[in-house]
């Protein structure tokens, strides 16, 4: 019974002790002894690290007005998902392949970025877009024309002197 009035006794000191407590830390951070750091969201929108990994996206080659991609189906492979499905188009010259299917189910996507690092036309690039809400999951599997729109025009490549030279 001792033991028990013990208990009682020191829950009740550690309420006039506690309350006090998180009190303050209320009033610390009330006051303007500290800077606002509310985000007006949709009408300021944050500026994004420069290696922000987001969906991996086909850009398209302002040259030829499509995506670098082979279809070799090396990211489908490496991918730890398997969310990625790439069909090859049939095509009478195999240098010119493409793909004619390029699906990515973005719900189930881990954005670690393994298929742009694996690919070897460097085309999948991860966006820079993360508003990627939407209200039914079928929505969320990305084709083709999706995943170009995502990743916008590829930038052409600057110019090294080993190119310069040639």
């Amino acid at each position: 019974m001792c033991d028990l009035k013990r208990a009682l006794f020191k829950d009740i000191i550690n309420v006039f002790v506690s309350i006090p407590k998180g009190l303050a830390v209320t009033v610390k951070n009330w006051f303007f002894t500290r800077p606002a750091v509310t985000e007006l969201y949709p009408e300021e929108r944050r500026e994004l690290p420069e290696r922000y990994r987001g969906v991996p996206s086909l850009p398209v080659d302002p040259v030829t007005g499509r995506s670098r991609c082979i279809a070799c189906g090396a990211c489908a492979r490496i991918c730890p998902e398997q969310i990625i499905k790439v069909v090859p188009e049939k095509g009478e010259d195999p240098k010119d392949r493409k793909p004619a299917e390029f699906t990515i189910d973005i719900s189930r996507c881990m954005w670690c970025g393994l298929c742009s690092e694996v690919c070897p036309k460097d085309c999948l690039k991860p966006a820079r877009d993360f508003e990627l809400a939407c209200y039914k999951r079928e929505d969320m599997i990305y084709k083709l024309e999706d995943l170009m729109r995502l990743g916008g025009i590829l930038k052409p490549e600057p110019e090294t002197e080993d190119k310069k030279e040639n």
